[in-house]
């Protein structure tokens, strides 16, 4: 009877120690242009993101985290390859899969693929998306609906004229905003909004009866693989990655989350009047980009300039809060599951956004609020950290080995010799020990973007590094900025001709280029 005991006991405890010990699984949640608001990290005081604060709670926030690339296409091909921009030469929206180095480089994807994973993918991760790199891939991202005039997209009725841009940042309405246009000449024209994707017209009746936006197709996709996962009772560890595309422009979702932020009640950013003054951003254009003037495109449609950024500000809160919905139903799947406790969960931001900050609106800048993103890891291993945050600088670049070394995989990233092997660091040491963690990696967290439009060499291109508590930028054109976090949080005072932050400019300008020059 003993002998039985004492081996069914040591067969129970060899189980568990396999359970334990298995290759845990990756949950890798994604969104676009999101910045500092979410509750957790007091972006904006009214910011309701109920599912991204409990993954907080549960997790490890770094919350002086920063895109390497304030652009979507840049930004993502530096993440999921684990290549710095100017180190691939890969500013702007040419093609990553055309790149010499990142071609020779193993996706993350790939490298979690080739190294036992099953990898499935859905929404929007990577532009020119190839689907080889993923043993499976859901939901196409898609922006829309549109207003639509039965031949092409159209302005919406509400939005003023004078800030029309594209189908895509000319658009910020909510859905029960249904638009009214009229028909391109010799087309019998469509009211309403319109799946242009799909080539349908998109139903909304209100918020119960109306066909899901592109989100929520993603994020029901990813929760229903979960469960496919679990009734296959698969053993393969599985890296599972979800893009969501708002709060990207067309700033478009249900009723529901614009009425939780009326208008009359709404909050703007803290904006300091002729703060563009002491900056330099807009002295590398020769031309301003469209982009470029949101600011007073919106100033101009306008008779009351607050009365236009509260109302675009209520629209990007609303797809903040509709995405963060998303967040729950996919933490809620794998709650619900047998993964949970095996599972690893990263949720980050391409990149953050302005809001009307130094009279800019969109994002493709060297400012706190366009470079700072959400980062937040959830490890089950350092659950005994759950709630705690990092204030040390780390980027998007960090997140390849961060997954690679959490999941105990040491092998190359590269494919050959023209490939460039990882340039982040594993920040798992802050995971064991979030406040006094032993980093290997740099000081400061590096950003860059273009400079000169016409060259993709990298000393042509405008950067800035972000340290615990100071900001140093240097344009293209030599043009320097820099700021004390700790006195100046909202980067109100640029301090570079300062003789007092010599200094502190020379070490920052050191490390920039110790990064630049590795």
């Amino acid at each position: 009877m003993k002998i039985l005991i004492y081996t069914i006991a040591f067969l129970s405890y060899h189980i568990i120690l396999s359970q334990n010990s298995k290759q845990p699984n990756v949950l890798f949640i994604m969104l676009d242009d999101l910045n500092d608001n979410i509750g957790v990290l007091g972006g904006h005081p009214q910011v309701q993101t109920p599912h991204m604060n409990a993954l907080a709670k549960e997790g490890v926030v770094f919350k002086n985290a920063h895109t390497n690339a304030p652009i979507c296409a840049p930004s993502r091909a530096s993440l999921f390859t684990g290549i710095y921009p100017h180190k691939s030469k890969n500013f702007w929206f040419s093609k990553w899969t055309e790149n010499t180095v990142l071609k020779n480089s193993k996706t993350l994807m790939r490298f979690m693929k080739d190294n036992g994973y099953l990898t499935l993918a859905t929404g929007k991760l990577m532009h020119h998306r190839d689907k080889n790199e993923w043993d499976e891939y859901g939901i196409e991202n898609d922006f829309g609906p549109y207003p639509f005039d039965g031949k092409k997209t159209v302005k919406h009725p509400l939005v003023p004229k004078e800030y029309y841009q594209n189908k895509n940042d000319g658009l910020y309405a909510s859905l029960a905003n249904i638009p009214s246009v009229s028909p391109s000449s010799n087309t019998p024209g469509y009211t309403g909004w319109y799946d242009v994707k799909n080539k349908k017209p998109y139903n909304y009746v209100n918020d119960e009866n109306r066909d899901l936006l592109n989100d929520e197709l993603t994020a029901n996709w990813a929760t229903n693989k979960i469960k496919e996962l679990e009734a296959k009772n698969t053993t393969k560890p599985f890296f599972l990655a979800v893009g969501f595309v708002r709060p990207h422009t067309p700033l478009v979702a249900p009723q529901k989350y614009f009425d939780k932020y009326p208008l009359e009640n709404l909050k703007l950013p803290v904006i300091k009047k002729n703060d563009i003054d002491d900056t330099f951003y807009r002295s590398t254009f020769k031309r301003v980009a469209p982009w470029a003037k949101h600011y007073q495109d919106l100033k101009a449609s306008y008779t009351n300039l607050n009365e236009g950024l509260k109302t675009y500000l209520q629209a990007y809160l609303a797809c903040v809060s509709f995405a963060d919905d998303q967040v729950g139903k996919l933490m809620n799947a794998l709650k619900n599951s047998k993964f949970n406790n095996n599972t690893i969960v990263f949720l980050v931001s391409d990149h953050g956004y302005n809001l009307g900050e130094k009279e800019f609106i969109y994002k493709n800048n060297l400012w706190e609020e366009t470079t700072r993103i959400p980062m937040i890891i959830r490890a089950p291993m350092y659950a005994k950290n759950a709630g705690e945050k990092v204030d040390h600088p780390v980027s998007l670049i960090d997140v390849y080995p961060t997954i690679a070394d959490l999941c105990g995989i040491n092998k190359t990233n590269i494919k050959n010799n023209k490939g460039e092997l990882l340039n982040g660091y594993s920040m798992k040491p802050f995971l064991n020990n979030p406040k006094k963690g032993k980093w290997k990696g740099p000081g400061v967290a590096l950003t860059v973007v273009r400079g000169n439009t016409k060259s993709n060499e990298a000393n042509e291109q405008s950067y800035a590094v972000r340290s615990k508590d100071f900001r140093y930028i240097k344009y293209v054109n030599g043009k320097e900025e820099l700021y004390n976090h700790k006195q100046d949080p909202y980067e109100w005072e640029n301090l570079a001709s300062k003789k007092k932050y010599l200094k502190v400019k020379k070490e920052l300008r050191r490390e920039m280029n110790a990064l630049l020059n590795n």
